[in-house]
């Protein structure tokens, strides 16, 4: 579904803007294998500590003075609606890198 996929993109991107408030780099990757498509987001922000990657997909859990902590939970649902997964790496400090897999026949009547 094409508007899931906007909606968890610009949440992606959002937060890694966030995340590199003095500036940085944000790379998006897409690749793909006959049965899966890769779809990589990686910023050069602050990173996020190792005793929070556990609780990032958690609805409720935010580190932002503003945030509802709805948006990566959201983005979650979203990407295993498809029959995909979202994962997480991190090094505080020295950025994160979100990696999205569906598979290639969730996309293929979009590309037709």
């Amino acid at each position: 579904d094409a508007s899931f996929m906007k909606r968890v993109f610009a949440n992606l991107v959002m937060n890694a803007l966030q995340a590199m408030p003095d500036g940085g780099q944000l790379t998006i990757r897409v690749s793909r294998t006959p049965e899966t498509v890769f779809i990589q987001f990686q910023d050069t922000g602050v990173g996020i500590p190792e005793e929070n990657l556990d609780k990032l997909f958690q609805p409720l859990f935010t580190t932002k003075a503003k945030g509802l902590g709805l948006g990566l939970a959201v983005c979650k649902r979203l990407v295993e609606a498809l029959n995909g997964s979202i994962t997480v790496k991190s090094n505080a400090g020295k950025g994160t890198i979100f990696i999205i897999e569906l598979p290639s026949k969730a996309l293929s009547h979009q590309t037709s």
